[in-house]
């Protein structure tokens, strides 16, 4: 009796989470990454994303952060300095040019932000990093 009571519950949570991830909702969510990375380097905003998808800002900030760990903010930041490790290690052009290149407003905020989130400044990754 105990081993089929928790059979039938884990098999009521398997069919929750497939419930969960087939609806209209989380595909919303999985859409907003999509355009996420699609236009990474555009001015990208919680508004203008939630109005992509057809849904509530409010929602899909919520559902976002459930989903991801993260803030759209924060993934989009994410996104854009992956982007930016990639021109560093791949080519010559200047820091300015791929800090705009990857959608920020300018060189401070590109070096402050890739080293919050990568622990060394873009010069230092770029001469750790250089393919050669």
């Amino acid at each position: 009796l105990a081993v089929e009571g928790l059979v039938l519950e884990m098999m009521a949570e398997a069919s929750r989470c497939i419930i969960r991830d087939t609806d209209g909702k989380s595909r919303r969510v999985e859409r907003a990454r999509e355009i996420i990375h699609e236009q990474f380097y555009d001015d990208l905003s919680l508004s203008n994303i939630a109005q992509m998808v057809e849904a509530h800002p409010v929602y899909l900030a919520r559902e976002f952060r459930r989903r991801y760990n993260c803030t759209i903010g924060e993934y989009v930041r994410r996104v854009r300095v992956q982007s930016a490790c990639c021109q560093l290690s791949e080519s010559d052009a200047s820091i300015v040019e791929i800090a705009l290149d990857n959608g920020f407003s300018d060189q401070s905020h590109f070096s402050k932000t890739f080293k919050r989130l990568m622990g060394v400044t873009p010069t230092r990754y770029r001469t750790a990093f250089r393919l050669r």
